[in-house]
């Protein structure tokens, strides 16, 4: 492993986090849209892309049973660190933050997290009774990994439907791509003023600031988003070439590296935007933006898992019970989390469960090899 590039690959998704989610919220002031639909939706789905990458690439270009399962442990591995060490790195930032937010509990709008929880929930739970489906009866797979999209569809106009939260109209930072643009401008033009010019009256200065269009451009909004987008994948990406090369270079098992580690790399986006949306008190956007990434998690990758590979658990199979154990512990965290979100506040010693339920899995990982 390169830790230069290693280290260089964290910084890239860090800072394309920090422009992607600045972008996001402009996209909600500029369109009038929900918080659920900022956070559960543009976030999840822009920051989902670097992992329904990985099971994409190992099913279709890999293939065989080592492509198979790289595929199937990274489908199933997502939504497991989403709803574990996600939720721990939540309860850190709450307590990273504590001085600076006065508060060491999450405000958030139950009823669209609670939302985001079902849908998951459901969607979960098909994908589980799928994987135990004897193999004769396929049929029902194919029904059950058919039905997934159409799922996520209603789940995304239901929520851009749904006017709960909208964002607000005060707290938002500046452009990170217009406060460039101007100091692009300011400097060609106090290059072309003289010391006379310079020296304008506070009542013009006044009039100036009156004037200026202070909200971005929506074709800069769009550019900053993409731009911090393919920042992420690209950072991503590097990661997990570099854990790839560690997992290599120590022998370890593919399913392994796919249910555990890679995950953890491509996690990264869901996790920096959360930190940096709890940091500036936009807790609904920072829990929203994981549970819909378990959401989308639940129903597109697992379709592709559901259609293209074998899709089958077997307690006795160690690799596959493990397998059962992430999605067990998923479905659990999930629970747990729909049932605090009842409440307008999630406090840390809930968020840290997930860190404890992280442990817990390792322990059996340990065990199982």
């Amino acid at each position: 492993m390169d830790v230069l590039l290693f280290l260089v690959s964290f910084a890239i998704i860090l800072v394309g986090c920090e422009y992607f989610t600045n972008s996001v919220e402009w996209v909600g002031r500029r369109f009038k849209l929900s918080e659920g639909a900022v956070g559960s939706v543009l976030a999840a789905v822009g920051t989902a892309m670097p992992e329904t990458l990985i099971p994409l690439i190992a099913i279709i270009f890999v293939g065989g049973d080592s492509g198979q399962e790289i595929g199937v442990g990274a489908i199933l591995g997502a939504p497991f660190m989403l709803a574990t060490l996600a939720m721990f790195v939540c309860g850190l930032a709450l307590m990273l933050f504590a001085r600076r937010r006065k508060t060491r509990t999450l405000h958030i709008n139950g009823k669209l997290i609670r939302r985001d929880l079902r849908f998951f929930l459901l969607a979960y739970l098909l994908a589980v009774l799928a994987a135990f489906v004897p193999p004769e009866l396929s049929i029902l797979r194919w029904i059950v990994g058919v039905s997934l999209i159409p799922l996520y569809i209603y789940y995304m106009y239901v929520t851009v439907k749904c006017k709960d939260g909208a964002c607000e109209e005060g707290d938002l930072k500046c452009l990170h791509f217009q406060k460039y643009v101007d100091r692009v401008r300011s400097g060609r033009t106090n290059g072309a003023v003289d010391e006379k010019e310079m020296l304008a009256d506070d009542v013009s200065e006044a009039f100036r600031k009156a004037v200026y269009r202070t909200e971005p451009p929506t074709y800069l909004i769009f550019v900053q988003l993409i731009m911090g987008l393919l920042a992420i994948i690209l950072g991503a990406n590097i990661f997990v070439q570099q854990i790839n090369a560690v997992a290599e270079a120590i022998s370890l098992n593919p399913l392994i590296l796919a249910l555990i580690i890679a995950p953890i790399a491509t996690e990264l986006p869901e996790k920096f935007n959360s930190l940096l949306w709890i940091r500036e008190g936009k807790d609904t956007y920072a829990i929203g933006n994981i549970t819909g990434a378990m959401v989308f998690q639940s129903c597109i990758p697992v379709t592709i898992g559901v259609l293209l590979t074998d899709w089958h658990i077997s307690l006795d199979n160690p690799v596959q019970f493990l397998q059962a154990s992430a999605i067990g512990i998923a479905l659990l965290s999930g629970s747990v989390l729909y049932w605090r979100s009842s409440h307008r506040e999630l406090h840390m010693s809930g968020l840290m469960m997930g860190g404890l339920l992280y442990v817990l899995f390792m322990a059996l990982v340990l065990i199982k090899i």
